[in-house]
């Protein structure tokens, strides 16, 4: 099987580390009050002005039931979306960022049936990042003890496109 490697930006909510596509991600920006928007749900935080652009505030924090706070380190990744009207631009909040990883798609690990914290339709796979090594591969994951040793910590690599196809962009931006 041939590699599909792809480059991700890791980000932190809480004591998990997430991911996403790099080439989707338009720019990280400190976290600043959005513009509320009425009859939203609550992880929606309204949405801000980007050059022009109406951009919806989604706090992912609260859409995956995490503890939620905002500090210093809090930060908005704006990304690039893809659903049934088109490209759509929205931020992310998120506790902070964390780095930039090659991933190989081939040896994506299936997210578990359950969860106790993110929904699991939003996830596009697991994998390792190998602390002292830099990365490793989701196939070099053996038993479930071998996943939470000092080998490596795991990465939950978010899909973008599941994330907003539920309608949800088009009622904010309706609302807007």
């Amino acid at each position: 099987m041939a590699d599909q490697k792809q480059e991700f930006l890791t980000f932190i909510i809480g004591k998990e580390e997430f991911a996403v596509e790099i080439l989707r991600v338009q720019e990280i920006r400190g976290w600043v009050q959005p513009n509320p928007l009425p009859n939203v749900p609550s992880f929606v935080k309204g949405v801000v002005d980007l050059r022009g652009t109406v951009v919806p505030i989604i706090d992912l924090r609260e859409k995956f039931h995490l503890p939620t706070s905002y500090d210093g380190t809090t930060v908005v990744i704006v990304v690039h979306v893809l659903n049934s009207q088109g490209e759509k631009v929205v931020g992310l909040v998120v506790d902070a960022v964390s780095d930039v990883h090659q991933f190989d798609l081939v040896n994506l690990q299936p997210a578990p049936d359950i969860s106790d914290s993110v929904e699991n339709q939003y996830i596009l796979g697991l994998t390792t990042i190998k602390d002292s090594q830099g990365q490793s591969s989701a196939a070099q994951m053996g038993t479930i003890n071998e996943k939470f040793s000092d080998k490596g910590r795991m990465v939950v690599v978010v899909d973008l496109d599941k994330l907003a196809a539920e309608g949800l962009i088009e009622d904010i931006l309706a609302n807007a």
